[in-house]
């Protein structure tokens, strides 16, 4: 993944409800992968699964989301970047990376 794509998946994260409102194509595409991701980890990883909610949904600081998942700097961090890179895969899926 290129830092052009660590950037997008980002933005695209951060504007995760934006992406769901405003329905243009690429939107649909990129909310879509969102799903996805939520999705997966929802069933196979409860501590990334909390992070997209805490952080990504709720837009909590990353200290809120420590405190809140109980898990360290170093593990969410780790988890940051798996999130990333699998939504950068539902995303190149979709067409948009």
């Amino acid at each position: 993944m290129t830092n052009e794509h660590r950037r997008q998946c980002r933005a695209a994260l951060w504007h995760w409800q934006l992406l769901e409102r405003q329905p243009t194509p690429e939107n649909q595409c990129w909310a879509h992968a969102l799903r996805q991701t939520a999705a997966y980890y929802q069933q196979q990883d409860p501590i990334r699964a909390g992070i997209l909610e805490q952080r990504y949904r709720r837009h909590q600081t990353e200290q809120q989301v420590l405190d809140t998942l109980h898990i360290g700097r170093t593990t969410y961090q780790k988890a940051n970047a798996d999130l990333l890179s699998t939504l950068a895969v539902y995303a190149a899926k979709q067409g948009v990376l």
